[in-house]
């Protein structure tokens, strides 16, 4: 299988045309094809000579992931795509509409090894990392099916992206890169469930891309139930990192904060939530949970808006976020694992029906 040519960066693409010869100015023709022209096949780079067309369709692949479902919210046309990879690994992506903002939520791994209690993609343990490549593809491919312009983009669809970091920050810099897909850095964000080591490379590398911790708890005995990986890296160290990063790169982060009935909602949580995060320059946003786990249910409306209207009054920072394509299961893994639900039935269904023959 061919070496697909969106796993290069704008340096390793001059390399590459260095040694066959090529002048470098060539390079910004080739990204500017790729990405701001976002054309599909190596015969539509009209800026470049035949011979280097039939060179680059020689060497590389442009376009590795295959569309194989997609469905879309009635409610508020969150559209939910599952891309088959180049070797049958499967993924997924969503594109969010939140007036003036369209947001795309990619993935950064086939499945996670985190095992949050609450997340559909846990259930299939970890199986690979996606490459660079990968990563963009799903921003060039959804961008092009709904054709209107990306405004925002979030490393929250399936994976841990702190475990995947060099591939997840060439992804984001290729993304924002002004011959590249030109987003502004601050308008890409690299999600954690609290990955410490991570969250202090990314600090100390100084990466110009916007930082979100999964919260989701106050206390430690609670957030190693829902989040496994709380025993590893306790909440005091967590934030910890968190007020070392927004200190040090002069930045506000961003809280996740999954709402779960009977878990952390209560106005004590609430309480607790204010205590844990009013010395550190910051918004949270409070999620919902999207589960269909009944283990890992929402909580009631009232209780949600208790629970903002507390930390609203005390904090003013807060932002309620609607659950977005709830109704089509849009949280990440859910449409995975539908599919291969499906896939089952059809195989049991075929295999009975060989038997009755």
């Amino acid at each position: 299988m061919k070496n697909s040519i969106l796993d290069l960066s704008s340096e390793k693409l001059t390399e590459y045309l260095a040694a066959a010869g090529e002048p470098a100015f060539r390079s910004k023709q080739i990204f500017e094809s790729i990405y701001a022209q976002n054309k599909t096949s190596f015969d539509d780079f009209s800026t470049l000579p035949k011979k280097i067309r039939s060179r680059l369709d020689q060497d590389f692949s442009l376009r590795t992931l295959k569309k194989i479902d997609e469905i879309v919210s009635p409610v508020d046309n969150t559209r939910k795509f599952l891309w088959q990879l180049g070797d049958g690994y499967k993924i997924e992506s969503v594109v969010i509409y939140e007036k003036p903002r369209i947001t795309f939520c990619i993935s950064s791994q086939v499945g996670c090894a985190l095992d949050c209690k609450f997340c559909a993609t846990g259930k299939m343990g970890i199986l690979r990392n996606l490459t660079p490549g990968e990563i963009v593809e799903q921003v060039l491919q959804m961008q092009d099916l709904i054709d209107a312009k990306v405004t925002n983009v979030v490393f929250m669809g399936m994976g841990e992206p702190m475990l995947n970091y060099e591939s997840v920050i060439r992804a984001a810099e290729i993304l924002s890169h002004p011959r590249g897909f030109g987003l502004g850095a601050r308008r890409i964000t690299i999600s954690t469930s609290g990955i410490i080591p991570g969250i202090k490379r990314f600090t100390e590398e100084k990466q110009p891309f916007s930082l979100a911790i999964s919260l989701n708890s106050t206390e430690d005995e609670i957030r190693e139930k829902i989040m496994p990986i709380s025993r590893k890296y306790p909440i005091e160290e967590l934030l910890e990192a968190a007020r070392i990063y927004s200190e040090n790169m002069r930045r506000i982060i961003t809280f996740e904060y999954v709402l779960i009935d009977k878990i952390n909602s209560s106005i004590a949580n609430a309480k607790q939530l204010v205590q844990l995060t009013h010395r550190i320059p910051c918004k949270i946003n409070v999620i919902p949970c999207n589960s269909t786990d009944p283990e890992y249910s929402p909580p009631s409306r009232e209780t949600v808006r208790e629970f903002e209207n507390y930390v609203n009054n005390r904090s003013r920072r807060i932002t309620l976020r609607k659950r977005k394509g709830w109704e089509i299961q849009a949280a990440c893994g859910q449409l995975y694992a539908e599919n291969e639900k499906k896939k089952r039935k059809n195989k049991n269904i075929t295999e009975q029906d060989n038997l009755i023959r």
